[in-house]
């Protein structure tokens, strides 16, 4: 093959192994996403079963887990017997007299026992009556029949002792399971990289060697601006860089890379192309040609957060916190193999690296699954006795095979999951019959939040307490896809999904000294930072200001929110007055970086219109709507941007709700939605507001232009939220530990800001842990039901959309965003070292990239225990208010929608907006959901619901949001 084919090959079989990498951003543009994205083109169950042998991480969790799970009772045997019907349904006996297959695994998962493996079994075997006393998992009735049958084959007398009777009837029981099991694996898997070679020749791990280098070398090259001394060249590539700075006369100190500057001097002078690199290194490494593409594979995912950040920054260059550089995956695996080869040869002592032969094991009967099948006979009705014949004592131990750990988690799995669905689905239809009879009382203010479940809190509170207010839910960036720049801010950033290229650019514009202030402060303490980091100027700003570093440390550590509201003052300059450049001139064709200056007036026609209709707001507007983006703020959290806005690309979606509201109370826009059949009032002003889920308050934008009309309504509306988010405080601070559980509703808001302010907390808050569900329909239907902030509620009115393209839109925009956040929980929660970041307390910063443990570690992708810690384990339930024959033909026409729904990713649910009737998506098909028809509690507020708990609560009826409240009873009732 030439060389040209080579290359091509080689950058063809990189190409195919990034799909693997991880696809995650820089921190600061946080984005959630399906962490096995992958994969996605395989069904859930088979793709976290291969993921899980390609990354070696967890598909589901563990069996001790579940075991837990089935005795508290949050799987119950109900669950077990429907999972294991419909596995399989119907069916012969596996054995004569014995249990069918799904009776079989109804018991075998009410049954979830340790099955000891290699020396602990053989020490089990050698030194217990394992195999001659029946076990202690037996009830006394099982107990009676296999001693009864003992003595049924007992042909002398006198009869002997219950002792000698078990000792007989397990010891041919024994026998006969293990001259009928399977050999056990016989040939181990076959070396893939040439570090796989050298470790079983020589016992050293080269990765040992590599990997601390390259990770230094990464880090340096991708540095964002928080090194002092960039690296050299780095412009001209990865590959280039390493190559000058370690093909220098004297070569680098570590003993392993003896050599190394010679070669790549040899390798600059005769232009070797990364591909060529690659293929001389995969040529030394004794990798067949037949191999390439494993051993590519393999060695990339051997630091699969470096490797997937270089490919972040060679395909999306534009989510670099500062500056893009010039990374090519392709680069980096030719300097990962060449310190690869140099490692080996020294490993080696200079000796080639040979092929691996295969390594050859004694074989032996797999006596863990015979002793597996050995206690399931005991504990299963099953006669002992038909097992003494080989054909059945083989069909048995095929029975226990085939639902080995990993099916068994898959099956508990789907049982856990069918308890949730259950409580969702009796819930959703059992709540009906409490809207119906309820009379809403009229609405003079309406509040448009983001679909995010954190928001469902303070929504519901907000409808509890003054159930004049009435709440929709639309994505964050409400339809207003912009790349943004702030006042503070030197660089714009796209507030949209990240699906979405934003076509528009909108500034917040300011007064010039507002800019000359910020750069006057940007100066001084850039100067600062660079000058700690040198030799003499950090000495000098050591000495001078280390005093008054040592008191800001105690204050944020001891005294944090205390400390936070006195800095804030010292600090406070006066808030200049803002616009956003929302608006273009009509005619304009100015871009900026490709981008347009603004929208122009049908443009925000298009954007208000759409909400309107989507979300049903259309059909009566309150003298007030306030449009509510959301974000979070918090002190020493290098997550923080993973709890903002998921609609906004994990930017805050302030300025869109800000962008919204100045589009809808235009003038011209308010025409040309009359055009169209969309009415708004003069009387009607939208006022934009930014809520910050960690602290729960409420910024609000442009209340200066306010007409005098409504500030009356606008007051009244501010001091709604206000109490609302002191409620949704309280109700998020019975998660917290170090919250009480009988914390005083005065102090909610105190505590929410301690967290987000202090130094030393990891918890700020906990994000989209307990995500489980997504409605998408009307919020009558859902209003007044506690849904323990579990729920993304996704407004949607069925007789404004005809054709249905309104709800192909919004599923198009919600189902990939509220999945994305769902999977990577998911993920994170079920493997928390291999798919999330494990715990934040040895994380460290690197470059503003993304965190490593110490000083020197992979770069650690996913979620930090801490963020996922309370969360449970669920694929989304996603339940929309449409006809199962309209959704299915929405998800058929869209092939993202039919990769989640299909191959079940999601569970989805059709909710008739006539009835009562739903339909679950399974095998295929919608079928008919029946109720199990538990009766839920009612309650008149949250609180009476929630009090004095802190775990996972089920569902409630809240009867307070579904009728009037007096103004003394909003103004004075405490949460009891």
């Amino acid at each position: 093959m030439s060389p040209l084919d080579l290359a091509a090959d080689v950058a063809e079989l990189v190409e195919r192994a990034a799909r693997l990498l991880p696809d995650q951003a820089p921190l600061q543009t946080f984005v959630h996403h399906n962490t096995l994205h992958a994969f996605e083109h395989l069904p859930f169950d088979e793709a976290v079963v291969s993921a899980a042998r390609v990354f070696g991480t967890e598909p589901f969790q563990s069996e001790a887990a579940f075991r837990g799970h089935v005795e508290s009772g949050r799987i119950r045997p109900a669950d077990l017997d429907a999972v294991a019907e419909a596995e399989a349904p119907g069916g012969s006996p596996i054995v004569p007299g014995g249990p069918t297959r799904a009776r079989f695994l109804a018991l075998r998962l009410r049954h979830l026992f340790e099955v000891p493996r290699g020396a602990a079994l053989d020490w089990l075997l050698l030194e217990t009556d394992t195999r001659t006393r029946l076990t202690a998992l037996l009830d006394p009735r099982r107990h009676a029949e296999l001693l009864t049958q003992a003595r049924r084959d007992w042909t002398t007398t006198p009869e002997p002792s219950a002792r000698a009777l078990q000792a007989r009837l397990l010891d041919t029981l024994w026998n006969s399971l293990e001259a009928a099991a399977p050999l056990g694996p016989g040939v181990g898997a076959a070396p893939v990289r040439g570090r796989d070679r050298v470790l079983a020749a020589t016992g050293t791990d080269t990765d040992e060697l590599v990997h601390p280098l390259l990770i230094r070398l990464s880090a340096a090259f991708l540095d964002q601006g928080v090194a002092y001394w960039p690296m050299p060249e780095r412009e001209r590539g990865f590959l280039h860089a390493f190559r000058r700075l370690y093909g220098q006369a004297g070569g680098p100190p570590d003993r392993f890379l003896r050599g190394l500057g010679a070669e790549l001097r040899r390798q600059e002078a005769e232009d070797w192309t990364a591909e060529r690199t690659i293929v001389a290194a995969l040529r030394e490494l004794a990798v067949p040609e037949e191999s390439w593409g494993a051993a590519i594979e393999a060695t990339l995912l051997s630091l699969r957060g470096w490797a997937g950040m270089m490919r972040q920054f060679e395909h999306r260059p534009d989510r670099a916190p500062v500056e893009a550089r010039a990374a090519r995956l392709l680069d980096y695996l030719a300097v990962q193999l060449v310190l690869d080869v140099h490692a080996a040869r020294h490993a080696m002592g200079g000796h080639p690296v040979g092929r691996a032969t295969d390594d050859l094991t004694a074989v032996r009967p797999c006596l863990d699954l015979v002793y597996e099948a050995f206690v399931l006979a005991q504990l299963m009705p099953v006669d002992t006795t038909v097992l003494a014949e080989p054909e059945h004592a083989a069909a048995w131990l095929g029975a226990v095979a085939s639902c080995d750990e990993t099916e068994r988690r898959r099956l508990l799995h789907l049982a856990y999951e069918r308890r949730h669905r259950v409580g969702a689905l009796d819930a959703l239809r059992a709540h009906q019959g409490v809207v119906a009879g309820a009379e809403a009382p009229p609405v003079t203010m309406q509040a448009v939040f983001c679909i995010d479940e954190r928001e469902e809190s303070l929504r519901r509170h907000l409808e509890e307490h003054f159930p004049q207010a009435e709440t929709y839910g639309y994505a964050g960036f409400f339809g207003v896809a912009m790349t943004y720049r702030g006042a503070d801010e030197v660089r714009a950033r796209p507030l949209c999904p990240v699906v979405v290229a934003p076509r528009h650019l909108v500034v917040e514009e300011t007064a010039e000294v507002r800019t000359a202030q910020r750069n006057g402060r940007g100066g001084l303490s850039l100067g600062l930072t660079v000058g700690s980091r040198t030799l003499a100027r950090g000495s000098v700003i050591a000495l001078g200001l280390g005093a008054t570093q040592v008191v800001t440390l105690v204050g944020r550590c001891l005294f944090p929110r205390l400390f936070h509201r006195w800095s804030r003052r010292l600090d406070h300059a006066p808030e200049a007055v803002t616009r956003l450049a929302v608006e273009r001139a009509p005619g304009a064709v100015e871009t900026e970086g490709g981008l347009l200056r603004g929208y122009s007036v049908p443009e925000m026609v298009e954007v208000v219109a759409a909400a309107l209709r989507t979300t049903g707001l259309g059909r009566g507007l309150a003298p007030v709507v306030l449009v509510v983006g959301h974000g979070s703020s918090s002190l020493n959290n290098p997550h923080e941007s993973a709890h903002d806005c998921g609609a906004t690309g994990g930017g805050r979606g302030g300025p869109n709700a800000r962008a919204f509201a100045v589009m809808a109370n235009h003038p011209g826009v308010r025409a040309g939605l009359r055009d169209l059949g969309l009415v708004i009032p003069d009387g009607t002003w939208f006022l934009g507001a930014y809520h910050n889920t960690c602290d729960d308050s409420v910024t609000y934008y442009d209340e200066d232009l306010v007409p005098e009309l409504s500030r009356q309504a606008v007051a009244e509306a501010k001091n709604v939220m206000a109490r609302a988010c002191v409620l949704a405080a309280h109700e998020r601070c019975r998660r917290f530990e170090s919250a009480p559980l009988d914390l005083p509703l005065d102090a909610a808001l105190a505590h929410v800001e301690s967290h987000t302010v202090d130094l030393g907390q990891p918890r700020p808050e906990y994000g989209h842990a307990t995500n489980a569900v997504a409605v998408v329909g009307r919020r009558s239907r859902t209003r007044g039901l506690f849904l323990d902030r579990r729920a993304f509620l996704v407004s949607y009115d069925p007789e404004g959309d005809p054709s249905g393209d309104l709800l192909t839109n919004l599923l198009l925009a919600a189902g990939p965003v509220c999945a994305g956040i769902n999977l990577e929980y998911y993920f994170s929660y079920v493997d928390p070292a291999g798919y999330g970041c494990g715990t934040k307390l040895p994380h460290n910063i690197v470059g503003l990239l993304g965190v490593m443990d110490g000083h020197a570690s992979d770069l650690r992708t996913g979620l930090p225990w801490q963020m996922v810690e309370i969360h449970e384990p669920v694929r989304l339930l996603l339940v929309v208010e449409a006809e199962p024959e309209r959704l299915a033909a929405i998800v058929g026409a869209h092939a993202v929608l039919e990769r989640l729904v299909s191959n079940g990713w999601i569970q989805l649910v059709a909710w008739s907006p006539d009835s009562e009737a739903m339909h679950v998506f399974e095998r295929g098909g919608f079928v008919p959901y029946v109720q199990e028809g538990e009766v839920l509690p009612t309650v008149h507020r949250s609180a009476h619901f929630y009090a004095g708990r802190r775990e996972h609560l089920g569902f409630a009826h809240v009867t307070a949001a579904l009728g009037t409240a007096s103004r003394r009873e909003l103004v004075g009732e405490e949460a009891s």
